[in-house]
């Protein structure tokens, strides 16, 4: 169960995210056949836009792909849509795809999943991208999976407040290297 890490990948645009501009973005990552074969593996990513001036992508969609590879199911037309809502909100800033492509042990693409076949570890990466890019960004547009991620509380560790922790809580987060 292994994954690369690919990208931020930017899509040139300013504001509204098209299909000419995935076709451009398809073959720029054509030019590198390493990079294009790792991203027709299944696996997860992350949409993201980076603000100008900022230093880093913020995360505003986490996903999956087990079926198909994880940049199609990145750029489908229903993402598409979701990524232009996220950027109306918007005035300046770049968006980028992360991509984490499974990867068997050998360092070769995964195969897709056939059939009624699921990829669990792509589904557990999956919760895990969206329960840390909640933390990154409270505003993720991910619906699915977040409740739980929203209502747990554990003194001192899980979406506690300053000033929450006790003896016990700190020492679990010191036990676990938090």
């Amino acid at each position: 169960m292994r994954f690369e890490v690919l990208g931020p990948f930017f899509i040139k645009t300013p504001r509204i995210i098209k299909v000419d501009h995935i076709r451009e973005l398809k073959a720029s990552i054509d030019e590198d056949e390493t990079v294009s074969a790792q991203l027709a593996a299944p696996g997860c990513y992350v949409f993201g836009i980076k603000s100008t001036g900022a230093k880093r992508v913020m995360p505003w969609y986490v996903g999956k792909a087990e079926k198909q590879s994880v940049f199609k199911e990145a750029t489908n037309a229903a993402h598409l849509q979701l990524y232009n809502e996220i950027l109306d909100d918007y005035k300046k800033g770049h968006p980028a795809l992360i991509f984490l492509p499974q990867m068997t042990k050998s360092g070769a693409p995964s195969k897709l999943a056939k059939g009624d076949a699921k990829k669990p570890a792509i589904d557990f990466l999956e919760d895990w991208l969206i329960a840390a890019a909640l933390n990154a960004n409270p505003e993720l547009y991910n619906i699915k999976k977040t409740k739980m991620l929203n209502e747990l509380y554990v003194r001192g560790l899980f979406n506690a407040t300053q000033g929450d922790s006790n003896v016990a809580s700190q020492a679990l987060k010191a036990s676990l290297k938090l």
